[in-house]
């Protein structure tokens, strides 16, 4: 399976916020079942920014960039096309741009799914979103 992991997930795992078992789990789940996890270049942004400005340590947010790098199978890029569909979207179902943005990107690869930890934002018809503890259920299941 193909998951665009939404930026949350990431520092919900790199800053032990309060998902980051939830999040630990799905990456451990996600390799040993062999799923490709995608990030946007935009949340790699983020990711350093976001570390950046809780721990204020340059060092220490160049090191979260790079392990998001390590967790994840392909880095994508938001399209022209992404940034126009999600700001003209006429469902009304991006309540959040960035959000449209990460979800027209996953529909345009053809994604199996975003994983996010704010699932309330996400009010997508063209492509799933879990939340940690659904996607970790899910994986757990097809073990069996």
């Amino acid at each position: 399976m193909k998951y665009l992991v939404d930026t949350n997930v990431f520092l919900d795992y790199l800053l032990s916020r309060d998902n980051f078992q939830d999040a630990k789990e799905f990456f451990v789940l996600s390799r040993l079942r062999k799923n490709q996890i995608f990030v946007t270049s935009m949340s790699i942004r983020d990711i350093g920014y976001v570390v950046h400005h809780k721990v204020h340590d340059k060092e220490l947010a160049n090191r979260a960039q790079f392990s998001t790098y390590e967790l994840c199978s392909k880095v994508i890029d938001i399209t022209a096309d992404d940034a126009i569909n999600a700001l003209f979207n006429d469902d009304g179902e991006y309540s959040d741009y960035e959000d449209g943005l990460q979800i027209e990107a996953a529909d345009r690869l053809l994604l199996d799914a975003v994983i996010t930890s704010n699932t309330r934002d996400f009010k997508s018809q063209k492509i799933p979103v879990y939340n940690l503890k659904q996607i970790n259920q899910i994986l757990k299941q097809k073990s069996n």
